[in-house]
Formats: structure tokens, C-alpha cells, sequence
């Protein structure tokens, strides 16, 4: 069942209900006045009774102005019946009502076979001579009751053409209400499988079809870079990956091949192995960055003790290249802030980050000092890295965030071009930025700002 059906239906029961309720309101009120009206005038004429001793002659005349089925019967202190009208005589008033009219006045209603809703009658007492006597008035309202059978088929007659105008109006106010959403499903029954490049159009309405359109396309744009990514990975591991494989297949063919004695042979296992650890480090790098490519930012959510993370690396990288200076420095300006401050993210993600950006630094800086200066600035923590290397082509800064993309000056320096790819997207993943200002033959700077948030 839709939405729409489901808002017709419920719209309709709801009124339904409603009208319903107000029409039994409606019975119930006249049918309260039409009893009150009917017990008036019995009333009316159990009083006339009075008369009957009083002035013969005018309880005679105002005996003609009866009610239809009317029935009027005196009784005296010892229940005895003196007196009875003309009209049908059907209903003999019981003694305990005669009593109970002594003390207070009663109405009544009674079932008649000539009729199919009750009469109504009237019993009340008034003294005379000292005696007390009772008068029974019955009477068939047969106006009011004509006049209810008429209301009751104008409410079921209204209220069924009602009910029809108001599911009418109520599936043309669905269909209305439902519009945005059915062009939106048009659009997606017209979309392929594998066009990730397809968006929702949709008008900028602050409503929910336009919320619903907006973060359909945020997934698909979600989507479309997941693809890309691994279309990346495929395109970077079939290209790169092969050839350190095929020249490894070479080797030992070569020296399978032609290999005469153990220390020749021993010597192409170590350059086919030399490969191989490259091709391994450029498959977890590939898979590194496919990984982060595919992680969602709210999910990196733990504090990370920064100078932890930097000493850390510091220290690997004093591991890594014994003969290489690393200068660190933390400001005056980020010690004191260090303590009101926190940087939330991933600190595994982070550090990898950090040892791409210093591992460049180390690599084609010629052995020069790197320096590691750590400050702070309002909302931001600030890692510059600083190396006095071979810089990078003005032409080619731009590109240095591509994968697999390598300056052209880099020469035999081994490295896969995706160390710096890889720092951008963990670094944009904490909501931080990555710069980078270089000089050809005076070195590069490598700048991380990553958001600080108070404690």
C-alpha cells in the first residue's frame, strides 16, 4: 500500500470518526428536546385534569386538544380509576407507579405493537377535597418521531456524500503532498546501475522531499568516489604492481636459466627479493589509501595526545635514517596551549600521515637537517616540516597530491608517489588542510593544520 493510500485512508477514517461523533451529537440533542418538548406537553394535559373537578365544561373543551394515540385516566387515593378518555387503552398503569406519582412526578415510556418506537406517558398527583388523586397521560409522539426517522436518513445521506467529498479531497491533498516525492521516484526508476555520475534535480524547498534529495545525492557522491577509489586501486596496482612482479619473474628465470654457481644464484635471489619488498610496500600503500578513501570522517572521534604522535615519529624516523638530523621544536605559544587543547581523530591515521610527510623530507633532502617545529595558532595546532632538499618544479607543485604522481627532479630516489596522496586525505578526514610551499634546490615546507578544540 502507499503513502498516499495509506494518508487517504487514515485521513478518511479520521473524519469519518468525526463526522460520526458530531452527527450522534446531533441525534442525541434533538432527541433530548423532542422528549423534553413531548413530557411539557403531557404535562400540560395531566394538569389540564385538574379541571375535571373544578369546571366540567372546560375540561369537556380542552379535551379536544389531544395528542395523536392520547389516553387520559384518573385515579383516586384508593387506586380506583373514575375517570378515562377516549383513544387506545393500552397501557394500565401499574399500582407502584400510582404510588411513586403521589410522591413526585413520573415520565414514562412504554412499547406499543402499532408502533415501532415507545409511546411516552406522564403520571402526576394534585389534591382535591382532601383526597389525592393521580393522572395518567399517554401519548405517541408522532411528529418528533417523524421528524427523528428524517434527521437520521439527512445524517446518514450527508455524512456518506461528505465522506466521499472528503477521500476525494483527501487523495487529491496525498497526491499533492506526495508530488516531490513521485518525481523524485521517476528519476530514480530512469537511473543505471553503474552511472554513479547521476544526481536527483530537485527544487531548494526547506522541506523533507528536497532533505531526502539532497542526502540521496551526498550518498551518491559518496558512492562515486568509493568507485573511483577502486577503480584507482585496479588502475595503480595492474599498472605498478606488474612490473616489479614481471622483472622478479625475469630474474629467476635468468638466473634459473643461466646461473652457474650459488653465489651467482644467491645474488639474484637477493635482487628479486629487493623487488619484491617494494612491490609489497606499494600494495599495502595502495591498500593503505584505498582504506582511508572509504572511511567515514565521524567515526575518527578519539582524543589524540599530539606530542605523543610527534616524538613517536620522531623517534622512528631517528631509527629509520641513523645519520639524519631531525630538529624538533614545540613553541612557547603551543606548550602553554597544550593543555586546554585537544585534537580529536585517529592517532594510528595520523602518525602514518606525519611519517609520509617526514619520510620525503628525509629522502630528498640530501642528508640535510629536517626541522619539526609544532605551534599554535587560534583553533588551529600547526606541524611545519622543513627540509633543505631538491624542492619541487613550480610546474609540478600542483600535482604532488595525485596518486602515483612523482616530481620530475626526483632522479633514482626510490618512492611510489603516493606518500603525500595519502597524507592529504588523512589529514582532510580530521578536517584539516595540507599545504605545501616549495623552491627547486632550496627545499620544501610541508604545513598540517589540523583543528584544536578546547577541553
Amino acid at each position: 500500500m502507499s503513502i498516499k493510500q495509506k494518508i487517504t485512508i487514515a485521513f478518511g477514517l479520521l473524519v469519518a470518526a468525526l463526522l460520526i461523533l458530531f452527527s450522534v451529537f446531533i441525534f442525541q440533542a434533538y432527541e433530548s428536546y423532542r422528549s423534553s418538548l413531548m413530557k411539557t406537553r403531557l404535562q400540560r394535559r395531566a394538569l389540564a385534569a385538574q379541571t375535571y373537578f373544578q369546571n366540567r365544561s372546560e375540561f369537556q373543551q380542552s379535551t379536544y386538544l389531544t395528542l395523536p394515540e392520547q389516553h387520559e385516566t384518573l385515579f383516586d387515593d384508593q387506586n380506583q380509576r373514575i375517570y378515562a378518555s377516549t383513544g387506545p387503552d393500552d397501557y394500565p398503569p401499574p399500582s407502584e407507579l400510582l404510588e411513586e406519582a403521589r410522591r413526585d412526578e413520573v415520565y414514562f415510556t412504554y412499547l406499543s405493537p402499532e408502533w415501532e418506537a415507545p409511546k411516552e406517558g406522564v403520571a402526576l398527583s394534585f389534591r382535591h377535597q382532601n383526597q389525592v388523586y393521580v393522572a395518567v397521560v399517554t401519548a405517541y409522539d408522532l411528529s418528533g418521531r417523524q421528524t427523528s426517522r428524517n434527521l437520521v436518513a439527512i445524517l446518514i445521506g450527508g455524512n456518506f456524500l461528505s465522506l466521499v467529498v472528503i477521500v476525494l479531497a483527501g487523495f487529491l491533498f496525498a497526491s499533492r503532498a506526495m508530488y516531490p516525492f513521485d518525481q523524485l521516484i521517476r528519476q530514480i526508476n530512469t537511473a543505471t546501475v553503474n552511472d554513479f555520475s547521476f544526481r536527483l534535480i530537485h527544487e531548494p524547498q526547506p522541506d523533507e522531499a528536497s532533505y531526502l534529495a539532497g542526502s540521496f545525492n551526498d550518498l551518491l557522491s559518496q558512492l562515486q568516489q568509493l568507485a573511483l577509489s577502486h577503480e584507482h586501486f585496479i588502475g595503480y596496482a595492474s599498472h605498478e604492481i606488474r612490473t616489479p612482479l614481471t622483472v622478479v619473474k625475469g630474474m629467476l628465470e635468468t638466473s634459473l636459466a643461466y646461473d652457474q654457481s650459488l653465489e651467482a644464484t644467491h645474488q639474484s635471489i637477493e635482487k628479486a627479493l629487493f623487488r619484491l619488498d617494494g612491490a609489497i610496500d606499494l600494495a599495502n600503500s595502495l591498500l593503505r589509501l584505498t582504506e582511508v578513501e572509504g572511511l567515514n570522517p565521524s567515526r575518527l572521534l578519539e582524543d589524540i595526545n599530539l606530542v605523543d604522535t610527534i616524538l613517536d615519529t620522531v623517534t622512528y624516523f631517528q631509527e629509520k635514517y641513523p645519520e639524519q638530523a631531525i630538529e624538533l621544536q614545540l613553541t612557547d605559544i603551543f606548550t602553554e596551549s597544550s593543555s586546554i587543547i585537544k585534537v580529536v581523530g585517529n592517532n594510528s591515521l595520523l602518525r602514518t600521515a606525519l611519517i609520509n610527510i617526514i619520510d620525503n623530507a628525509c629522502k630528498y633532502s640530501s642528508h640535510q637537517p629536517v626541522q619539526v617545529q609544532v605551534t599554535y595558532q587560534p583553533s588551529w595546532v600547526v606541524i611545519d616540516v622543513f627540509d633543505q632538499g631538491i624542492g619541487i618544479p613550480e610546474a609540478q607543485l600542483s600535482d604532488v597530491f595525485l596518486p602515483m604522481m612523482r616530481a620530475g627532479n626526483v632522479g633514482g630516489i626510490q618512492g611510489f608517489g603516493l606518500g603525500l596522496t595519502l597524507a592529504e586525505k588523512i589529514i582532510s578526514l580530521h578536517q584539516g588542510v595540507l599545504q605545501i610551499q616549495s623552491v627547486p634546490h632550496q627545499g620544501t615546507t610541508v604545513s598540517v593544520r589540523l583543528p584544536a578544540l578546547p577541553f
